[in-house]
């Protein structure tokens, strides 16, 4: 099965709270990340701002910032906005302040700057932990919307905004010289399924293409009806269609109930490379054209696009 670590995170989920400390005082560091570790919390601890900033910039997994506005050379309250600005409605980020400052203008200071909560130095065990539930529980939540917007109700893989999103940032993340290919899949005469068998029995066939689809393919989404969206990053067209021909051999190979009447189903497939040069839907155009030539050429097949097809954008 191909399918490396590096390219199937989509659906990855946190085992472990990830929480960055940010405080000038060794000592309070120490404390707080022993804590924090004998909860089952994975921690870093910083004592300059600007190191903290730039270790959370570069790492996604961070869940919680606990930060004391006491510090340099960038400023707490200065700390916070800017850790703010890194939150999207993919990263969900809980910024926790420590003050000895118990005022009320602290505090509203430290909430309009980006802060969701605040507690009070030297900061007590219980309060932490039940500030940390309530993280959790955020964290949690904002995660699950984020999922139910990139998920197809029916299948459990990604809708097509998702997909051609995550596409655009697989390609940032690859180097322009890397290899990175897309295929569209069409299940073959879904229609007289439907109409033969009923829609909860092409319901079936849909979840099963999707099943079988994402066990060999990194990236799988449903664009729509019976059409899906595969994507291969780091392999040619030529290696993602041996791929596709995995997957369609399994579909093929898949007996369905419809009535008492055990039927089989089929899936046309057109495949392109995508290169650094061009905007996806170039690829997916090429993709679209090597289906349709597929469903021409009799269906329950792979189409590769032609190398003579990939012109610049």
């Amino acid at each position: 099965m191909y399918n490396p670590g590096q390219w199937s995170d989509s659906k990855k989920r946190h085992t472990e709270m990830h929480v960055v400390i940010v405080d000038p005082s060794r000592v309070v560091q120490q404390k707080l990340a022993a804590e924090l570790e004998a909860t089952g919390c994975y921690v870093d601890c910083f004592a300059a701002s600007d190191l903290a900033l730039r270790f959370v910039e570069t790492t996604r997994t961070v869940d919680v910032i606990l930060t004391s506005l006491e510090l340099e050379p960038i400023p707490g309250l200065e700390l916070c906005w800017k850790m703010r600005t890194l939150v999207s409605e993919k990263r969900p980020l809980h910024i926790i302040v420590m003050s000895s400052n118990t005022s009320e203008r602290a505090l509203a200071e430290a909430l309009d700057c980006g802060a969701d909560d605040f507690v009070v130095k030297p900061v007590r065990r219980e309060e932490l932990m039940a500030r940390l539930r309530a993280a959790n529980r955020m964290i949690t939540l904002q995660r699950q919307l984020v999922e139910q917007a990139d998920t197809d109700y029916l299948t459990g893989v990604l809708n097509r905004r998702a997909f051609l999103a995550m596409m655009e940032e697989k390609r940032r993340e690859l180097d322009a010289t890397d290899s990175l290919s897309v295929c569209l899949l069409d299940i073959d005469r879904f229609k007289s399924i439907n109409d033969t068998h009923g829609h909860d029995v092409g319901d079936d066939v849909i979840k099963a293409v999707a099943r079988i689809a994402g066990e060999e393919a990194p990236i799988v989404a449903r664009l729509g009806g019976e059409e899906f969206a595969l994507a291969f990053p780091v392999l040619d067209a030529e290696q993602a269609a041996h791929w596709c021909e995995v997957i369609r051999k399994a579909i093929a190979d898949c007996e369905f109930e419809g009535g008492g009447q055990p039927f089989q189903a089929t899936c046309s497939f057109g495949v392109s490379a995508w290169s650094a040069d061009e905007p996806l839907s170039a690829a997916l155009k090429r993709a679209d054209q090597a289906l349709m030539t597929a469903k021409r050429n009799g269906r329950n097949q792979v189409h590769v696009a032609s190398s003579a097809t990939l012109a610049p954008a």
